[in-house]
């Protein structure tokens, strides 16, 4: 008896310890239902259980803020109450989750007030005991399908830009590789836009294989490689024998530690300037010519006189290319005046030098193998003081010391009808 009774202790002492185990167990499961109840109930994200028929089980905060309910609203509801989707399509859904035991699917919820909302939904097929249900998290994607909306409408934009500029863009790797063209170069070049992908860009064929060209698009987009932005100017040969001068520069993008990770280069058809500079300058020089000549007229004026006289006054500084001119033109006007005299004035002459006296004698000379006297006045003491100094002959010439002298000298012998004579004169 004392055995059994000993027994019959034991085991109240064990099942005491079974139910302090098992009340421990549930005390733990309920303390990990809680942190999960709780976890549920502060996620951002919205979590819903649904039962097989589609009815709201449960939900927590989230998606009710989500949908714009009260969660005590939302468990008298089904599913199909706020999704978009027709029944059948619901159902669809709800069969394949059953069918592969999870499912991630994009849907449109229906606010209580009315605006869709687009919901990105990962449901799960829930098995406990003979119970089933689909258990489900729901992040709203309304702002990040906004965002990827206007990212998309402005890489439209983009492109277009890029596209449908009037400049040559191309974009290149740090190595100058060509990653893409612009339609202005594609059409312009006749390329599809995908050719030459990859290759260096100085190595295209719309350069023209002129001599040295390579070498400069090279340095050009090394220079910008190594972060620095660089330029020249090169001729692009397109379809139909269409060439255009280019304007080419190199621009480096760089990233938050100054890398170069990709180049810009930009082409300007700079063809219809440079022509206009071209006839801008070819103008301009012709203008230039223009005053040349008309400064020349002007600073050699040759002035007729009745009688046969002519008289050419000398302003300022003499050099060869004046001396030239001035006996081109009084050689000219003798033979067309049919002139008898000539008066050279050189009172405005600062400065005779050796070289100027000899080309003045020899201007006198030529106008009297035409059959004209010349008259030299305006000779000062320090230009005689060269002649002499020198050793200018002036016997052949007359040589008077003003303007005045020598058109009364040369009036004089107008009237007595005399011929130029081989005598020397010096006076007032």
């Amino acid at each position: 008896m004392a055995t059994d009774h000993d027994s019959i202790e034991r085991l109240r002492v064990e099942n005491a310890g079974l139910r302090k185990e098992i009340d421990r167990l549930h005390e733990q499961l309920g303390r990990r239902e809680e942190r999960t109840r709780l976890i549920l109930q502060a996620a951002v994200e919205g979590f819903h259980v649904i039962g097989m028929n589609g009815e709201i089980l449960d939900c927590n905060p989230s998606f009710a803020s989500i949908v714009g309910y009260e969660r005590s609203e939302l468990l008298t509801m089904n599913i199909g109450q706020i999704d978009v989707q027709s029944p059948h399509e619901v159902a669809a859904i709800m069969e394949e989750i059953k069918a592969k035991g999870s499912l991630r699917f994009i849907t449109r919820h229906i606010h209580k007030d009315g605006h869709p909302i687009d919901v990105e939904i990962s449901s799960h097929l829930v098995r406990s005991g003979d119970e089933r249900f689909f258990s489900a998290f729901s992040r709203p994607l309304t702002e990040q399908l906004r965002r990827e909306q206007a990212l998309r409408e402005s890489e439209q934009k983009f492109r277009a830009i890029f596209d449908e500029t009037s400049m040559f863009i191309s974009l290149l790797t740090p190595k100058g590789e060509l990653l893409e063209c612009n339609r202005t170069m594609a059409d312009f070049t006749g390329s599809p836009p995908e050719d030459g992908r990859g290759e260096p860009l100085w190595r295209a064929p719309f350069w023209g294989g002129a001599p040295g060209v390579e070498e400069r698009v090279e340095a050009c987009v090394r220079k910008a490689a190594s972060g620095t932005p660089s330029s020249c100017e090169l001729e692009i040969h397109g379809t139909g024998g269409r060439v255009a001068t280019l304007d080419l520069k190199m621009k480096p993008i760089l990233d938050a530690l100054c890398e170069t990770v990709l180049l810009i280069a930009e082409g300007y058809d700079v063809t219809e300037l440079r022509r206009a500079e071209a006839e801008r300058a070819a103008l301009q020089e012709q203008m230039i010519d223009a005053q040349e000549a008309t400064i020349r007229e002007l600073s050699t004026p040759l002035i007729p006189l009745d009688a046969g006289i002519l008289v050419m006054p000398l302003v300022g500084r003499l050099d060869r290319v004046r001396i030239e001119q001035l006996l081109e033109r009084l050689l000219h006007g003798v033979v067309a005046q049919r002139a008898a005299t000539v008066i050279l004035d050189v009172t405005g002459v600062p400065v005779v030098d050796a070289e100027i006296a000899d080309s003045l004698i020899r201007a006198a000379q030529a106008v009297k193998l035409l059959g004209a006297e010349v008259i030299l006045t305006g000779v000062g003491p320090e230009v005689a003081q060269t002649m002499v100094g020198i050793g200018i002959d002036l016997q052949e010439i007359v040589t008077l010391s003003s303007l005045q002298s020598g058109l009364h000298h040369a009036l004089g012998r107008s009237r007595r009808g005399s011929r130029p004579g081989g005598s020397r004169r010096r006076g007032g």
